[in-house]
Formats: structure tokens, sequence, C-alpha cells
């Protein structure tokens, strides 16, 4: 404490009675030292002299000095990162660290905006009266404070110096942000300035963008103070010493005034300008955003022009005459000052308060769609006003001439228009519904319950009966499509298969449309090879049918397995399926592709023969009573297998179907008898052979 008062003392070696409002920016350094620096420099603005004498170890000024009422920013964007804590968490923290240093009988008030509403350029408040530093009492109410809202500096200048005694005080705005409710804060300063000369406006910034601190400067400038940026602050002590030191030569401070001069006190005129709170009116409400407010002295001289939602022009007790302008909408009152204390007047304006409001459809805000970009607004005055025009926001506001309107809003690829009636002195209260709806779109296969959900092949199409742009999406399982409400067809393009269905959008519904693919039809027909006729004998072909992979990952058993038909007829679901036909020792595999809705006939060719085996003795002996007949396959050096492809028993002819090629055939009976035969099977054909025994 004792080094801190003592860097102070070295730094603050001599008054202030001579001020010259500068902005002071230092060089770059780590965050928690800019806010340190920045409370510091609070400290010292708020001081406004330096120290002299011994004080108490717990205060850094002496308790002579004037009153002073501390603005602090609880804006949205006081909830940046400043290290481990939020910006705010460590202004409030090291501004009480500071208050605690003031002299207990110091007069000090405490006011805060932005920190209880996010979109309210009223959310101001004093925290704390204009009293004896309370640190106990300050620090509740700063702990209260969450960043939030907007930034009202010409409301919270106007609330502070209400705050203030006649005899004048300090205003210490600290602020990271400019202006944001549509008025001039410099414009304030100076009206609060003429009407007290004894009131002084001093302004830190921080945070601040590249040249956003002239936005500032200007108010301490206009309120006989002076603007201090600490973003770029070095260190404390060359803080101090540049504050309160010779202007330097390498630019590292910027005189705004073009020389210094010496503040004397100026006995008051007789009509002492005083701040009159001026208010436009809609019947009971506020006007929604700036307007023009110009009031003219009885001669015809301008006193005053600026914009505001209210505005506060240092006027001289007499009569006046307000003319206000906005839009369409104009209007003008007699005023009389009479110079009393808090002096306010609300003007009424002969308009209406409309407000409109874009929905997508009832109950489907455009936030909760993923509909791109700012809304298009167009007035169209029907009763002969002037023309107005709409921000392009969500839900405008704005003031309206009486009259008739019909309202064209448009947003992204959509359009609606409804009408208005503007009364003077009514709210009017409009929704724009742009009536959508969504259709959410689903493939799925006969007799499953479960979608697919697979995009892969899947080709979309929703296509108006309005003139509406087709919407479309390729490779999605489930699409969905925001649309007007309205007759549609959907279309699902798959392999070839088309299928349409027809789907009713409805404003603010989400409807689901199953597109159910059509099941195809396979026919089945096996032969031994080409050109010869299909098999009729339900004995000559066995048939087994397996999905391999079904369109939308779909699941499903074999349709056939081993069954014994001659012609099959099939209804399966679309994909590929494995058929497989067995005749005799003759098979054959093939992998179909089916597309939905599709009627295939498939022929499979073995690439086989029919054999029928007779074995019998010499024509006198004694037929056997059983013969076992072997069949030995041919191999590739010309001989014949060991193991033979078939052996059965019979009691004397057999019939077979084997895959074409060459085969020895063997026959042996109960008496021992045997006999032999080779052939040559063609594909296709149908023989017989005998062997006879012996």
């Amino acid at each position: 404490m004792r080094d801190m008062r003592s860097l102070l003392e070295a730094a603050l070696g001599f008054g202030m009675e001579g001020r010259t409002t500068r902005v002071v920016a230092f060089a770059k350094r780590p965050a928690w030292q800019d806010l340190l620096s920045l409370i510091i420099v609070v400290a010292v603005l708020c001081l406004g002299a330096p120290l002299r004498g011994e004080a108490a170890e717990r205060t850094l000024l002496p308790a002579n000095h004037g009153p002073v009422i501390v603005v602090l920013d609880a804006s949205g964007s006081m909830a940046a990162a400043l290290g481990k804590e939020t910006r705010l968490d460590a202004a409030r923290r090291i501004l009480l660290d500071t208050l605690s240093l003031f002299p207990a009988d110091r007069q000090v008030g405490l006011v805060a905006y932005g920190h209880r509403r996010k979109s309210d350029c009223r959310d101001i408040e004093t925290l704390q009266n204009l009293g004896p530093v309370d640190i106990s009492g300050i620090r509740v109410a700063l702990s209260s404070l969450r960043a939030k809202g907007k930034t009202p500096l010409s409301g919270a200048l106007r609330h502070g110096a209400q705050l203030l005694p006649q005899g004048g005080g300090t205003i210490m705005l600290v602020s990271d942000g400019l202006e944001t409710c549509h008025e001039d804060p410099c414009a304030v300063a100076a009206a609060l300035r003429k009407a007290n000369a004894a009131l002084v406006i001093n302004v830190v910034g921080f945070g601040l963008a590249k040249g956003e601190m002239k936005g500032l400067a200007c108010i301490a400038e206009q309120g006989g103070g002076r603007a201090i940026e600490t973003s770029n602050a070095n260190n404390l002590k060359q803080a101090l010493e540049t504050l309160t030191g010779p202007e330097t030569t390498d630019g590292a401070v910027t005189d705004k005034s073009s020389a210094e001069h010496e503040q004397k006190p100026v006995d008051p005129p007789p009509l002492t300008p005083k701040p009159v709170l001026l208010r436009a009116m809609v019947g009971n409400n506020a006007v929604p955003g700036a307007i023009l407010f110009t009031v003219v002295k009885a001669g015809g001289e301008i006193a005053y022009s600026g914009k505001g939602t209210e505005v506060t022009p240092s006027l001289v007790p007499g009569s006046y005459t307000v003319r206000l302008s906005s839009g369409n909408v104009q209007a003008e009152k007699a005023l009389t000052v009479t110079g009393g204390v808090d002096e306010h007047h609300d003007i009424p304006l002969d308009a209406s308060l409309v407000r409109i409001s874009l929905i997508a459809a009832k109950g489907l805000e455009i936030a909760d769609t993923d509909i791109k970009g700012d809304p298009a607004w167009t007035l169209v005055p029907k009763d002969g006003q002037a023309p107005a025009v709409l921000d392009a926001v969500i839900a405008p506001e704005t003031l309206l001439a009486p009259g008739r309107y019909e309202v064209l809003a448009s947003i992204g690829e959509f359009r609606t228009s409804t009408t208005i009636n503007a009364v003077a002195g009514k709210d009017v209260q409009k929704v724009a519904d742009l009536k959508l709806g969504k259709i959410k779109l689903e493939a799925g296969l006969p007799g499953v319950d479960a979608v697919i959900d697979s995009g892969t092949g899947l080709s979309w199409t929703l296509a108006s009966q309005a003139g509406i742009p087709d919407r479309t999406a390729e490779s999605i399982p489930r699409p969905t499509f925001l649309v007007p409400a309205g007759s549609y067809t959907a279309r699902l393009t798959i392999a070839g298969a088309v299928i349409d269905m027809p789907v009713q959008a409805e404003a603010g519904a989400t409807k689901v449309a199953r597109l159910d693919l059509p099941s195809a039809e396979l026919a089945l027909e096996g032969s031994l090879g080409p050109g010869v006729p299909g098999f009729t004998d339900w004995r000559d072909a066995t048939w087994t049918v397996k999905p391999v992979r079904l369109i939308g990952d779909a699941k499903a058993g074999a349709a056939l397995e081993g069954k014994a038909e001659a012609l099959p007829r099939l209804t399966l679901l679309p994909g590929e399926w494995d058929v497989t036909l067995i005749s005799g020792q003759a098979q054959a595999t093939r992998t179909l592709f089916l597309p939905p809705g599709a009627k295939i006939q498939e022929r499979i060719e073995l690439s086989a023969a029919r054999l029928a085996i007779s074995a019998a003795p010499d024509a006198g002996a004694l037929p056997p009573v059983n013969v076992l007949i072997s069949i030995f396959a041919a191999q590739a050096d010309g001989g014949f297998a060991e193991k033979p492809v078939v052996e059965v028993g019979t009691s004397r002819d057999y019939s077979l179907i084997l895959p074409a090629g060459r085969y020895r055939l063997a026959a042996a009976d109960e008496q021992g008898r045997k006999g032999t035969a080779t052939l040559d099977l063609p594909q296709g054909q149908s023989l017989k052979t005998g062997i006879t025994l012996k």
C-alpha cells in the first residue's frame, strides 16, 4: 500500500486546476495489467487531484474532494473473457478494491446499465445513491450485476447527472463499447455541461476496437473532462506520468484541445440553460426507435436538433416549437420551458406504433427453420400517405402515419403479404405468416415396418402443383423439405424404378410420407442347356433363392430352399438375390438384381445332359435282381476318377442328369456279372446307353 501511494504521489505531484481534454493510449501489455491500470485510472479520474500530506493508510485522496458518480458498463460485451474471468468480474473486483481506498466521508454514487434486460435501452439503475462511500453496500450491489444488454451511454449520463447536487461534481464513465441506443452521447454531454458548468465528465474506455475511442473521447471533450484508453497500457507508473505529465514527442498522448487553458469559474447568466427531457409518445408508449427532434426558438432560430427515442437539450426558460420527424410521420407542438428541476415534456405523435412479426407458420418461428438471410419488407400506402420503410429484421417496429398499408415480406425464396390499418395513437400488431409446412419423405419395403435407413441410390423430388420450384435430395434416407402449404407430388427414383405419391403440406405441421418400393416378380425356368426345352417335371429341378443385398439394407430370409418345382413364380423384395438350380448332379448359381416393381423371367441353363442306363446279361441269361451302377468322371490327364460321382443300386434301369462331359460307366449284379461302358455326354442332349453284364 505504501509503495502504491508513493508511486501515486510521485506521479501526481501537482493539482489539476488546469484541465485539458486528453486521450491517453499506452503500449500493449497483458490483459490483467490493462485492467489494473484501468481501475487505477478510474481512481485517478475520480480523485481529480494529487495526494498531499499524510493520509490514513486506506486512503488515496483527501476527504474534501467533490462528489463523484461512477457509471459502470454491464452490457453484454462485458461478458467477454479476460484471462480466467470475465471483464465484468474483473472490473467489479478491482473497482471495489479501488473504492475501498476512498476516505469514509467521500461522496460516491454508483450507476450501472445493461445488467438486467437484453434489449432495453432504459435498463439503467442506481446501485448506490450519492453518499459517504459504503463499501459493504457497493459490494452487494456489484455482485448482482450480470452482463446482458445494450449500451445506453446517453441515458446513463443523464441518469448520473441527476444524482449530483447543483454544485456539480464528476461523472466517471467506464465503458468497453459505444452507444447502441440511437442517441448521440457527445451531444448529451455537451448539453449537461452547458446546463451545469461545474459538472465534469471523465471517460475510461477499454477493450475497444481500433478507432472506437474517438466515439468516447468526444464525451469527455464535451463534458470538460478527460478520456483515457487503457487497452494499450504500459505500466502503472508510465500511465500516471503520461496522464499528468507534459505532452511527449513519441505520440503516446494526443491532445484533443487546441491549447491548454485554465478553467475559471463563470458567473451564471440571468437565464441558465437547464436540461429538458423531451419524449415522443404514441398513446402511452414511447417510440421504438430514434426520431429527429428539432427545437425552434420563437424567432425561428434552431435551438437544438438531434435524434433519439428521447433527447435532453439544454434550454433557457421560454417558448419554443418542437418538431418531430420519423419516416412518414411529422408532428409539431408548442413548448414552454419553465426551467424547473427534472423538467420533462411528452410530445404526442399523430401516428400508430406498428409492430410486425414474420413467422414461418403458426407455432413455427423463422429461427426454428433453416431459412437463411434477412427479410425484405415493402410498405405500399393505400390512402395517400407518404412512403415508409421497415428495417430488415424479423420483427420490425416503426411509426406510421394513419391509414391502410399493404405489407409485402420476403425471406429467402418465400413470400407473403398482409394488410394493416394504422390508427393514430394506437398500437398495431400484425403477423406476416409465410404459412410454411414440412414434408418428410421416407422409403420402405412391402411388409417391412422399418423404413430404409440407407440413402444409397435414393433420389428424391418434391414437385409443386403451383409453380413452386422443385425440391430435390440425393442419397439421403429421410429428407425433410420446408415448403408453402399446398399440394405436392413426392417422387422416389431408385435403380430405374420411379415411385410417385401425392402429399399435402400443411402450415405449421410436419407431414410424413412413406413411399414403399414395389416388390419384384421373378419367374424361373431351368434347362439342360441353350436351345433345348425347359424342365417341366418337378423332379428335374430343385431351387434355392436367397437374398444377397436388398435395397435399403433390408433383411429377409430365403425365398426358396431346396424346393423341387419345375417353374417357380416368386414375389421378392427389390435387391440382389442368388438363384441356385440343382438337377441331378448338375448345378448352376446366378446372382440377379431385381429393381423395384420389376417383372423378370430368368432361365437357368445347366450345361448338362440326361442319361438313361440299362444293365442286362446276354439274351437268354437269368436277369439280375439288383444292379450296382457306378459313374466315374473323366480327369484332365485322360483317365477317370477313382471315386464315382454317382453309385446307386437299381433293379435294372437308371436315369439321371449329369454335367456335360466324358464318363466311364460300371455295372455289377448280385450274381457277380459285370460290365463297363465309356461315353461322352454332349450339353443339352438326352442319351440312352446299355451295359452288358457278363
